[in-house]
């Protein structure tokens, strides 16, 4: 293992934060739903902190951010379909009790595999933390600099608390989200 538990301090973030995610509007056969949260099963591991046995929540400090991490990432596509859009949303969720978290902000620059596409070890550090008990991992977006993002683990879901939910192109039209508008441009990723 390249970074180790041991060398990552431990953050407790307070109620009443708010962090934002997208998902899709319906669900799929097979989603999770945690407190308002719909999530891929267990088991996927198609995250960077995804866990064998159990199910993972990610969540953004900004719907903006959000909408990076999900859709709009640089590296991975040049154009988003409209359809695609339609079928998804921007939930907001607000902490309702303090949650125990692993920091890895800040060890990005000494290793880079945390925002690479080397999930296999970020995976294992996710499991380290999940099995030691945290809430989840906080870490920096690697879409959007300056913001953060939580990866949570069942525990973690369970203080959360469902705000509200936006879907990403208003029903009926085309007419996109604000937010969409301005991820899509500031990213160079068309929607077509």
């Amino acid at each position: 293992m390249i970074l180790s538990l041991k060398q990552t301090p431990i953050i407790e973030l307070p109620l009443g934060l708010i962090f934002h995610r997208v998902q899709l509007i319906k669900p799929r056969a097979g989603t999770v739903k945690r407190n308002r949260m719909l999530l891929p099963p267990a088991g996927l591991l198609a995250g960077r902190f995804c866990l064998r046995a159990g199910v993972t929540a990610y969540l953004a400090d900004s719907s903006e951010t959000a909408l990076y991490e999900s859709i709009f990432r640089r590296e991975v596509r040049s154009s988003v379909s409209l359809e695609i859009l339609r079928l998804k949303s921007i939930a907001s969720f607000s902490t309702i009790r303090s949650l125990r978290l692993v920091d890895l902000r800040g060890f990005e620059e000494r290793y880079p595999f945390l925002q690479s596409q080397r999930i296999q070890f970020t995976q294992v550090i996710a499991e380290e933390s999940a099995a030691a008990g945290y809430d989840g991992i906080f870490y920096a977006s690697s879409q959007h600099p300056h913001h953060d993002c939580v990866c949570l683990f069942e525990r973690g879901t369970k203080k959360m608390r469902y705000e509200n939910s936006l879907p990403l192109v208003k029903s009926g039209t085309d007419i996109l989200l604000l937010e969409v508008v301005v991820a899509a441009r500031r990213s160079a990723v068309e929607v077509v």
